[in-house]
């Protein structure tokens, strides 16, 4: 009996690590973009491409060219899920990943509803002239010498990274581990295997954090329609998205796991 309950708790102990292992979905499937599509898309959007399993971001920005943003979303949306990547950037480039991001017609652009970590080469914070975009990004970099809240790993204008030099140069592969974790209402950064942020995703103490950012102050944003910054981080439920934004952006071996069924 001792030999049959051991063999049992053995086997139990092997199907309960396959399971935990096969948790993981690989987010590029056949070398395509299976899987993903790009932010209100009417056909005429591109910009991203897949070359040896590694999703590459190629084209001049919404914000260069003018024309409507070509965030890639993913078809599937998530609500508590952990997600690890690598990705790299060129010189003075800028980039980011999204949660909960809603796609109605009334939303001209991913970030009016899901929140970003940062992806950016920080050497724009040594020389901000590098930086790509005009002078947008420029501003965004100056005025934010001292918080840091739209550096490297930062929940964008909301919550700055504790650690700062961390970072591979651009053209260069990081990789970022991020967890979102509504049950526990707890969101984490890990860079390089370092964990640089950690930051609330509800309560008082998100809505303090909103009430000090940008995106507090719609009256100043006319730009974004009708709905401003009402829906920002209102939907925990929503997709994933990689940014459309200034330079060429590498992503590869993107695998996410949910975190409760």
């Amino acid at each position: 009996m001792k030999k049959i309950i051991f063999s049992l708790f053995v086997l139990i102990s092997i199907l309960s690590c396959n399971k935990n292992n096969s948790d993981w979905e690989n987010l590029i499937i056949n070398n395509s973009l299976e899987g993903w599509h790009i932010f209100q898309d009417d056909g005429t959007k591109g910009g991203w491409k897949i070359e040896n399993e590694v999703l590459i971001f190629d084209a001049l920005s919404s914000l260069e060219s003018g024309e409507s943003d070509a965030s890639l979303l993913s078809n599937k949306k998530y609500l508590n899920f952990e997600i690890i990547f690598d990705w790299k950037i060129e010189n003075g480039g800028n980039s980011g990943f999204m949660w909960g991001v809603r796609e109605e017609k009334k939303y001209k652009y991913p970030y009016q509803t899901g929140p970003e970590i940062q992806i950016i080469d920080t050497d724009a914070y040594l020389k901000p002239e590098i930086i790509l975009g005009g002078e947008i990004e420029l501003n965004n970099i100056l005025k934010d010498l001292e918080k840091k809240k739209h550096f490297l790993g930062a929940v964008y204008d909301i919550s700055a990274p504790t650690k700062t030099s961390l970072a591979n140069p651009a053209g260069e592969w990081n990789s970022y581990h991020i967890k979102i974790d509504h049950k526990k209402n707890k969101g984490e950064v890990v860079l390089n295997g370092v964990l640089i942020n950690e930051f609330p995703l509800k309560g008082m103490k998100w809505d303090s954090l909103v009430k000090k950012s940008k995106f507090s102050r719609s009256e100043d944003y006319a730009y974004l329609g009708d709905e401003r910054w009402y829906g920002f981080g209102k939907s925990p439920y929503g997709f994933i998205c990689l940014q459309d934004h200034p330079g060429k952006a590498y992503f590869k071996q993107i695998k996410i796991r949910e975190l409760y069924n």
